[in-house]
C-alpha cells in the first residue's frame, strides 16, 4: 500500500490501569489500594511544506529532475518531527492500611527531528525515576485561631517526591554517517508540599521544589534551582 506524509487516521494512543491486585487476600492484608499503571502517547507534525508544480510521477515514482538530476518530490518539506512518550512506562501506585501513599514511576521520551536544510536527524532521548511518599495526618489543629472561632482541626496531607532524569541530544547527519552528541544533563528533583483545608472551600499550601541539573557536556555548567512558598486557593463555586 502507498504510505503518505499526512495520514487521515491517527495511530492510536492509549493508558491502562489495573487495580484489581488490591482485592486479593495477600495484598487486601496490608493495602486499601494498589495500581498499576502504563501510557503511551504520540505525536507526529510536519513543520512546513510546498508543493511542487513540476512533480510527475510514474508508478507512483517520481520522474522529472532538477537542474543537478536529483528527483522533484511532490513536497518541499522543510522539517518533519516525532515525539513518543511512555507515561509512565510502568508506574505502581500504593495506599497503606496506616494511610502511607508511595509512588513509583519509570518514564522513557524520544523526539525525532528531519531537518532538511541539512540533512540531519535531531534525536532527544530521556529517562525519569520517580519515587513518592505521601501521608494523610488526620486531625492536625492548628495553634492558633481563625476569625475569632475555635482552634480548626482538619486533615493535613504532606507529599514528597524524588525525581531523576537523564536526557540526551545527538546529531546524527545522515550524508557523513556520524553519530555526535551534542547535549545532555543529569537532572536531580525535589518536591515537598503540604496541603490544609481551612473548610470547604478555602485551602492553604506550602511547597518547596528544588532541581539540580548537571550537564554531560563540558560546554555548560551546573545549576540548580529552588522555588519555595505559600499558596491559598480559594473556590467561588462547588
Amino acid at each position: 500500500s502507498q504510505t503518505t506524509l499526512f495520514p487521515s487516521v491517527p495511530l492510536p494512543n492509549w493508558r491502562v490501569t489495573y487495580d484489581g491486585l488490591s482485592k486479593l487476600k495477600f495484598f487486601s492484608k496490608f493495602l486499601q489500594s494498589l495500581t498499576i499503571s502504563h501510557g503511551y502517547r504520540s505525536m507526529y507534525s510536519v513543520n512546513s511544506f510546498t508543493q511542487n508544480l513540476l512533480y510527475e510521477k510514474i508508478s507512483n515514482f517520481p520522474s522529472n529532475t532538477d537542474t543537478i538530476n536529483n528527483f522533484i518530490p511532490q513536497y518541499d518539506l522543510q522539517q518533519v518531527t516525532i515525539s513518543e512518550q511512555l507515561a509512565p512506562l510502568i508506574g505502581f501506585d500504593m495506599t497503606w492500611k496506616n494511610s502511607l501513599q508511595t509512588r513509583f514511576e519509570i518514564k522513557r521520551d524520544r523526539t525525532l527531528s528531519l531537518a532538511y536544510s541539512n540533512i540531519q536527524v535531531t534525536e532527544v532521548r530521556g529517562i525519569e525515576y520517580t519515587i513518592g511518599l505521601g501521608y494523610k495526618f488526620k486531625k492536625v489543629t492548628l495553634p492558633f485561631r481563625v476569625g475569632g472561632s475555635k482552634k480548626l482541626s482538619n486533615d493535613l496531607n504532606v507529599k514528597v517526591d524524588v525525581s531523576l532524569r537523564n536526557n540526551t541530544t545527538i546529531l546524527r547527519k545522515v550524508i557523513e554517517r556520524t553519530n555526535q552528541p551534542s547535549a545532555g544533563s543529569k537532572t536531580l528533583g525535589l518536591k515537598v508540599s503540604a496541603d490544609y483545608p481551612i473548610n470547604d472551600r478555602f485551602n492553604i499550601r506550602a511547597f518547596y521544589d528544588y532541581n539540580a541539573n548537571d550537564p554531560f557536556v563540558s560546554s555548560s555548567y551546573k545549576t540548580s534551582n529552588t522555588n519555595a512558598g505559600i499558596s491559598v486557593r480559594f473556590t467561588l463555586a462547588q
